[in-house]
C-alpha cells in the first residue's frame, strides 16, 4: 500500500508494532508488517502508537534529534509555549514534543502552587483558557473577596486578576458598593388591635465594610431584607390602626432609626427609609370611609348652623335699627322698591286719580304713612 507524506507532515514508521524510523516528506510503501503514522508538523506530536520518550530515543538514534523540541512539565507547573516568539498556548503536566520545522520553540515554566498569577502579562494570561486559569474582573463599583479552598484569602479592588486552576480551588464573591434600593411590597402585619394590614416599605442602603460583611453573611441584601421585616413587624404590631393612620408621618423616622441600628451590626449603612403605603382590609377600609364621611357631615352641619345663627343675629340687629330710626326704615323701603322696579316691565295707571298720586302710592307716599 502506498503512503504519501506531504511537505507539512512527518511520518513514524513502525515495523511489527515497534517504532523504527522518523520519515520526512515523500512516497513510501506500507504492508502488514510495516505501518506509517502521519503527523502534522504544525501540531504537537501526539502519537497513538509511541510515547514521547520512545520518539525522542529514536530521533537520537537516527541522528534526527535536532528535528524535535520538547519539554517535561512537572505536576504543579504550567509551561507557556512560544513559536518564533509568538505565544501559542499553555502546557500542563506531562511530556510535550514539537517539530522544529514549524519554527523555533521556546518554553517558560511557572509554578502553579501559588494560586495568584503575578508574573504573566494580562494579554497572555487571558488566553491561557478557562481550564488552566480563573479570570476575575472587578468593576469600578464593586469589591471582591477571593477564597482559597473556601477560606477568605484576598480582598480585591477594581481591576483584572488571574489565578491558576491547580491544587487550590479558587472561588470568589463580588459585592456592589453603590447605593441600592430595598423594596418590601405587601408585607402582612397584625396590628395591636388585631387588624391585618399590608405595608409597602422602601430603603436606600450601601455596604459599609465588605470585608467583615463577607465573613459573616452570604448576601447583604437578604440580611437587610430580613432585618427590615423584623423591624416593621415589631413596630407596627405595637400600634393600633388609628395610631398608624394618625402618626403615619413619624413612622418612617422611627423605623429608620431602629433599622439603622440593626444594619450597623451587619456592616451596612442605611441612608433613608420610609413606608410608602398602608393598605387596610376591604371591610376595615369601608368602615373607615364611613366614619370619615360621618365626621365631614357633622362638620358641615356645624358650619351651617353657625352661619344661620350669624345671619339671624344680623337680621335682628337690622330690625332694631330700623324700628328706632324712621329715616333708616324709609331708606330701606326705597332700596327694596328700587330692586322691584329693576324687574318691572311696565306700570299701569287709571283715571280715578292723577298720575303723580298713583306714583306716590306705589313708592309709599300715602299721607296715612307719614
Amino acid at each position: 500500500m502506498k503512503v504519501i507524506i506531504n511537505s507539512n507532515e512527518k511520518g513514524l514508521l513502525f515495523k511489527n508494532g515497534i517504532l523504527s524510523d522518523i520519515l520526512s516528506a515523500g512516497k513510501y510503501r506500507s504492508s502488514r508488517s510495516k505501518f506509517i503514522e502521519v503527523l502534522n508538523i504544525g501540531e504537537e506530536i501526539n502519537s497513538q502508537k509511541a510515547t514521547a520518550a520512545q520518539i525522542l530515543a529514536k530521533a537520537e538514534s537516527r541522528g534526527k534529534s535536532a528535528e524535535i523540541s520538547g519539554i517535561t512539565v512537572k505536576n504543579g507547573e504550567v509551561a507557556l509555549h512560544y513559536i518564533n516568539g509568538v505565544f501559542d498556548g499553555a502546557l500542563t503536566a506531562g511530556e510535550h514534543l514539537f517539530w522544529n520545522e514549524d519554527g523555533q520553540h521556546e518554553f517558560q515554566t511557572y509554578s502553579a502552587k501559588e494560586p495568584k498569577i503575578t508574573d504573566i502579562p494580562a494579554n497572555i494570561a487571558m488566553n491561557l483558557g478557562a481550564g488552566i486559569v480563573t479570570e476575575i474582573n472587578v468593576p469600578a463599583e464593586c469589591r471582591t473577596v477571593v477564597y482559597y479552598d473556601g477560606k477568605p484569602a484576598e480582598y480585591l479592588d477594581p481591576g483584572r486578576y488571574f489565578y491558576w486552576n491547580g491544587a487550590v480551588k479558587v472561588t470568589f464573591q463580588s459585592f456592589g458598593m453603590r447605593i441600592t434600593a430595598l423594596n418590601i411590597n405587601g408585607q402582612e402585619i397584625l396590628t395591636k388591635d388585631k387588624v391585618g394590614v399590608r405595608v409597602n416599605f422602601t430603603a436606600n442602603w450601601r455596604i459599609a465594610d465588605f470585608k467583615k460583611l463577607s465573613e459573616n453573611y452570604q448576601s447583604a441584601e437578604l440580611a437587610l431584607y430580613s432585618a427590615a421585616q423584623l423591624v416593621l413587624r415589631d413596630y407596627l404590631s405595637s400600634k393600633t390602626v388609628d395610631e398608624l393612620l394618625s402618626d403615619r408621618g413619624s413612622i418612617g423616622g422611627e423605623v429608620l432609626a431602629e433599622l439603622k441600628k440593626r444594619a450597623e451590626e451587619m456592616y451596612i449603612e442605611v441612608l433613608s427609609a420610609g413606608i410608602k403605603d398602608i393598605i387596610l382590609p376591604g371591610e376595615i377600609s369601608a368602615i373607615m370611609n364611613s366614619v370619615l364621611a360621618a365626621e365631614k357631615r357633622a362638620q358641615a352641619n356645624v358650619i351651617t348652623r353657625r352661619e344661620e345663627v350669624a345671619s339671624t343675629r344680623s337680621l335682628l340687629n337690622t330690625a332694631k335699627l330700623m324700628d328706632e330710626n324712621a329715616t333708616l326704615r324709609r331708606l330701606k323701603e326705597l332700596e327694596y322698591i328700587e330692586k322691584i322696579c329693576e324687574n318691572v316691565g311696565e306700570i299701569t295707571v287709571d283715571a280715578r286719580s292723577s298720575l303723580l298720586t298713583q306714583l306716590g302710592e306705589i313708592i309709599g307716599g300715602k299721607t296715612d304713612r307719614s
